[in-house]
């Protein structure tokens, strides 16, 4: 329930703070006061959007602060939140500049949190908040809190959950094989391509070298020759000097033994001059010049090349690829999965799935009826005779559905199958309709009350407020409806605001809100009404201005009056 509510300098209320009880609180007020500024606060204070305007002028900020009492049973829908005690405390700041700032229990906190835990606390029935009883999406919420189908739910929950997952891992598993499958079709090309061009280990290398000496064959035999000349061929050639060299030094090293020290390196210099002209003279063998051969090698060193360009990979890499390749099209066993036990389990998760959801469906077309029923009855009660309703539960065949019964498939979802839809007729000879083109402004605050009452706190929420659920209502009906609200007072915390002395006088607590001016500026003010002020304000509310003698006893009678 909501302990109290502290408003700071939001709009023209520059400070309040008012404490409500348990049972029917009212709050009542002259036309343009600002009593809806009281719901536009709180609902600040559960996350609904802030603009800028609400701050007072003149000040930089805005302050809401929400105290909260829950019993200690009803933590564990908010356990989501971290809160292990019976006292929430939520502040909001709006601030001219910056971004807004949140506070759970002291906790810095962001706005979809607040509004998360807003919508566990507190069911807000504004002037223009019956667009959610319209939108048929809703309505399958209405009738799962009446029919208390929680553990229904989360079974429907965890089997769609599980078959989720199983129709995933198998779509998964075939994308998977399809694309292994793929893969070594790629595998199986490329093998074969390389193997047509079987390229060779240092083949490339050893190519370039040899069209580089194809290439320059003319040039290269000219070299060779005058290399061979100078070392050994011609008259005067190195070795031949050098043999002269060596016979000289040989005469010499009788005489000195210096001359004896220059043989070996000379001897050794023979050697490799003696080298160098077999090379030369092998070497001139080799070099022909061979335009085919060339045009062969030219070929080839493409060939290879446009393979690297086309794998993305240089000659080596090239090699290393097409080894992996052939091995992995040589191992390539099917993945460790079997598709017909993944099957089986998928028609056991689809068996589980659509049993859960026939038990919620059945649930809620057995509850359905009875929730009807009684909303029939108090719509009659509050004044709307002719009424019918009907809530309507269906299911939607799909040849593609995860639900099948009877060899039938529906469309299922983490809800279940089915769509529920309320259907109404407000006057007699009319057809039942659904409820968003059947109702009128000045019915659905009846409606909306008509099914809170009929729900007798099991939608699980503390505290409910209406902001002017009297639209549209006066007389025998306006005591009616705040015989309703009291009612529904034994089951939630009630805030209303209201301008019917009907529903006033049946307040367990009656707050007036008030305007005045102070220091030239206006300001509203929030007060807790005692039992002699409840009855000027009811004898207000029934003259419409300054309570008089008839008005007071008028007011005193209400007040008396049994219900």
């Amino acid at each position: 329930m909501l302990k109290s509510l502290h408003i700071e300098n939001f709009a023209i209320v520059d400070e309040a703070n008012v404490s409500f009880d348990m049972g029917l609180n009212v709050i009542t007020g002259e036309t343009g006061v600002g009593k809806s500024l009281i719901v536009d606060a709180l609902s600040i204070a559960l996350g609904e959007r802030a603009f800028k305007d609400f701050i007072r002028d003149g000040y930089p900020s805005a302050v809401v602060e929400a105290v909260f009492e829950v019993k200690r049973s009803d933590l564990s829908k908010l356990s989501s939140f971290a809160l292990d005690a019976g006292t929430i405390m939520v502040k909001r700041e709006i601030r001219l500049q910056g971004n807004s700032k949140v506070w759970i229990n002291g906790q810095s906190r962001s706005v979809q949190e607040l509004k998360e835990l807003g919508d566990l606390l507190v069911d807000l029935h504004g002037q223009h908040e019956h667009q959610y009883l319209l939108n048929e999406d809703h309505h399958i919420d209405f009738l799962d809190q009446y029919a208390e189908t929680a553990n229904l739910k989360m079974d429907v929950v965890e089997t769609f959950q599980r078959l989720a997952a199983t129709h995933r891992e198998l779509k998964e598993r075939e994308k998977s094989t399809a694309a292994r499958h793929e893969q070594f079709q790629l595998f199986a090309f490329q093998l074969q391509e390389l193997n047509e061009v079987n390229p060779q280990p240092d083949e490339l290398d050893e190519l370039e070298k040899e069209r580089r000496i194809l290439e320059n064959a003319l040039s290269i035999s000219e070299q060779v020759a005058v290399l061979l000349k100078e070392t050994e061929s011609a008259d005067g050639s190195a070795i031949e000097r050098l043999n002269k060299i060596i016979k000289q030094l040989g005469a010499l090293s009788d005489y000195t033994s210096n001359a004896a020290s220059f043989l070996p390196e000379a001897l050794a210099a023979r050697v490799t001059l003696q080298s160098i002209a077999d090379f030369a003279s092998e070497f001139e063998k080799e070099i022909l010049s061979d335009p085919q051969r060339l045009v062969k090698i030219e070929s080839r060193i493409k060939v290879l090349g446009r393979l690297c360009q086309k794998y993305n990979r240089n000659y080596s890499e090239l090699l290393t690829y097409w080894n992996e390749i052939r091995a992995r099209l040589e191992k390539q066993e099917d993945p460790d999965w079997s598709r017909a036990e993944l099957l089986k389990s998928q028609m056991k998760a689809e068996k589980e799935y659509a049993r859960a959801c026939s038990q919620l469906s059945k649930q809620r077309d057995k509850e359905a009826k009875i929730l009807a029923t009684a909303i029939v009855e108090k719509l009659v009660h509050l004044g709307i005779p002719s009424a019918r309703f009907q809530i309507e539960v269906t299911q939607e065949p799909s040849s593609e559905g995860w639900v099948e019964i009877d060899g039938e498939k529906f469309k299922g979802d983490i809800t279940g199958m089915d769509k529920v839809i309320f259907w109404m007729q407000a006057n007699p000879g009319e057809p039942l309709r659904p409820l968003a083109r059947t109702a009128s402004g000045g019915e659905m605050s009846r409606i909306m009350l008509a099914i809170k009452s009929s729900m007798s706190g099991k939608d699980g929420i503390g505290t409910v407020i209406f902001d002017e659920i009297d639209t549209g209502i006066s007389g025998r009906i306006a005591r009616v409806v705040g015989g309703e609200l009291k009612k529904l007072g034994h089951h939630h915390q009630l805030i209303s605001i209201t301008h019917l002395p009907q529903i006033a006088s049946l307040a367990d607590s009656h707050f007036r809100v008030e305007k005045h001016i102070i220091n030239g500026r206006t300001v509203t003010r929030v007060k807790r009404l005692d039992e002699n002020e409840r009855i000027n304000e009811i004898a207000t509310l029934i003259g419409d201005g300054a309570p008089g003698e008839v008005t007071r006893l008028a007011a005193i009678e209400l007040l008396n009056q049994e219900d």
